[in-house]
């Protein structure tokens, strides 16, 4: 097998392969996604493997940059890994290729596997055999499945069951395609509420996060419920992969009365349209911290009871 360091001439091979002939790429692994951050925000350490000299036989490739004294895959996105073919995927060159990718990274990488929710194929091999190379931290996630359960049927809570069923459709608007102001504007209700709750900022700057909505075009989408012209509340959704969704911001507007209950009927409504896609999961993401290893409770119970979540874990793979 044959290593080579990324570099921009790879670029369309690497997507063609996450997109069309891997088994567990998503979005996050493309270039298209990771080289939207300015290039000195990284030092960029991804590298690709090929089964024969001729490099016309690309097998996996490994998303990656410098994190300290370490590598991690990868910190520009939510999920990272390695990403393996169809050729690839059996146990025994599975195990292989970890090897050589710890080998090749000094035995100092790490990294965050998605969920097995996101693919076709069953992936716990992959958990075990990086678990066998450093150590495996569970993080607590929630999603639905919109094939099997509607979210109104299980939401838990008697108000927020009442409030719901007063909802009036011909009051409200549910937009799913929104405009450039739409983004901007919530985007200030999402930096209004992290401020006020927690201290913090999103993820991303408002820059960066129009420049993610004009990379991933179709990829991506945000959806809000509006009354005159006043958005109650909004979820930004990736579409990681065409079996699940991940529900990346999440807010709504806390100056207008009981937006807390528009915002469960927004969450109904996207995982509606996502199963009307043949798209099977809903990722509502994680509520733990510091690595999994502190539970946000109040969190858990709300995407639980509220949004009919069903229990799950993403991996985490340090040293």
């Amino acid at each position: 097998m044959i290593i080579k360091k990324y570099n921009d001439m790879f670029e369309m091979q690497w997507d063609n392969f996450v997109n069309n002939l891997s088994v567990n790429g998503t979005i996050y692994h493309t270039r298209k996604f990771l080289n939207y951050h300015p290039k000195d925000r990284f030092e960029d350490t991804s590298i690709l493997i090929f089964d024969n000299s001729k490099l016309n036989n690309l097998i996996c490739v490994v998303p990656c940059c410098k994190k300290a004294d370490k590598y991690f895959s990868h910190s520009g996105a939510t999920y990272g890994g390695p990403v393996f073919s169809n050729k690839s995927f059996s146990v025994d060159k599975v195990k292989y290729i970890i090897d050589l990718i710890f080998e090749y990274y000094d035995n100092k990488f790490e990294c965050r596997i998605a969920n097995n929710i996101y693919f076709e194929k069953e992936i716990f091999h992959i958990y075990y055999l990086l678990s066998q190379k450093s150590n495996m931290k569970m993080e607590l996630s929630w999603y639905i499945d919109n094939f099997q359960c509607n979210i109104l049927d299980n939401v838990k809570n008697k108000y927020n069951r009442k409030q719901l069923k007063k909802i009036n459709e011909n009051n409200i608007s549910f937009k799913k395609n929104c405009l450039v102001e739409d983004y901007i504007n919530f985007y200030e209700i999402l930096s209004h509420n992290l401020k006020n709750n927690h201290n913090t900022k999103p993820t991303h700057t408002l820059k960066e996060f129009l420049n993610i909505k004009k990379i991933l075009s179709a990829k991506q989408n945000l959806y809000i419920i509006e009354e005159n012209n006043i958005i109650l509340c909004g979820v930004y959704v990736l579409k990681v992969t065409k079996k699940c969704w991940y529900t990346f911001y999440i807010s709504r507007n806390i100056e207008i009365k009981n937006s807390g209950i528009y915002l469960i009927y927004l969450m109904h409504k996207i995982s509606q349209l996502a199963k009307k896609e043949n798209v099977q999961y809903l990722d509502y993401g994680i509520s733990t911290e510091n690595h999994g290893d502190s539970l946000n409770l109040g969190l858990s119970i709300f995407k639980q009871e509220s949004y009919g979540g069903q229990s799950n874990s993403r991996y985490l793979f340090l040293l």
